[in-house]
């Protein structure tokens, strides 16, 4: 029997590689992950960005269950990224960042330090009880440490 979650993968364009990754770790461990983020695999081709944000992106998130933030070292300057963490807090929609493989360590977007439900390593088993709703964290230095106390944005 798959579990199965409906994602929004948060990601740079750059790192769009890692958005399969994050699928096929989680098939190899009998999940189904149904991603309705944007790759380029099915890209946006929008301009204006009001659109994408409201015509695009927001109904992504709000179909899914979970924001998984994909985590880089160049994903804390990432604004698309940000405004992804911050909509998602807003309709409080559970969010987990992952540890890229050999990016642990990174610095991470300020919303998902702050908001974060979870941030675990590239581990199927780590994500998983994540988005089964466990909240595990691991710091900068990849080791374990204790969640944050949870607050959200006032809508």
């Amino acid at each position: 029997m798959s579990d199965a979650h409906n994602v929004f993968s948060s990601h740079r364009h750059e790192d769009d590689a890692l958005v399969s990754g994050f699928k096929n770790l989680m098939k190899n461990r009998g999940v189904t992950i149904r991603d309705a983020s944007i790759t380029s695999d099915d890209p946006n081709r929008a301009h204006n960005i009001d659109y994408i944000k409201n015509e695009i992106l927001a109904p992504g998130i709000k179909w899914a269950g979970t924001l998984v933030v994909i985590i880089t070292p160049d994903t804390k300057n990432h604004d698309w990224v940000s405004w992804e963490i911050e909509y998602a807090i807003k309709h409080n929609k559970r969010i987990i960042g992952v540890w890229a493989s050999g990016s642990a360590g990174c610095e991470v977007p300020e919303p998902l330090e702050k908001y974060g439900d979870a941030i675990v390593g590239w581990n199927a088993k780590q994500v998983l009880s994540a988005l089964n709703g466990a909240r595990i964290f691991h710091g900068s230095d990849g080791q374990p440490r204790p969640p944050q106390p949870m607050s959200r944005i006032d809508c």
